[in-house]
């Protein structure tokens, strides 16, 4: 649980960080969205990654939940990108993803892993 409790307030972090600076930018974020570049996503998605490859810690949902992944910072920049979506977004993928690690549980348990 503490794990989902991580994600979900980096997750609002994110999100409040890129809604102060969207303000902060507003022109250049109206330029970029007259011109059809989705400036909102990519703003959040930029805070996303600087936040998860900067807190010294490398905040990798994956390896959190147990399924590392073979390719080096490919959780970090996934989780990067899950967390850009927004709080309530990851709130709901957490809900998924933890059906997904305790079905996998449960099959290793009744395997005798």
């Amino acid at each position: 649980m503490e794990v989902f409790l991580i994600i979900f307030v980096v997750a609002a972090i994110i999100e409040a960080i890129w809604e102060t600076l969207k303000k902060l930018l507003a022109p250049l974020v109206r330029w970029l969205d007259d011109r059809g570049f989705p400036a909102d996503q990519m703003g959040a998605l930029i805070v996303a990654l600087l936040i998860c490859f900067g807190l010294g810690s490398r905040i990798d949902l994956f390896i959190m939940l147990g399924i590392p992944l073979e390719v080096a910072y490919l959780g970090i920049i996934l989780t990067a990108v899950l967390l850009s979506r927004g709080s309530n977004f990851i709130h709901d993928l957490i809900g998924t993803l933890n059906g997904i690690r305790e079905s996998k549980s449960l099959i290793d348990f009744e395997a005798g892993k």
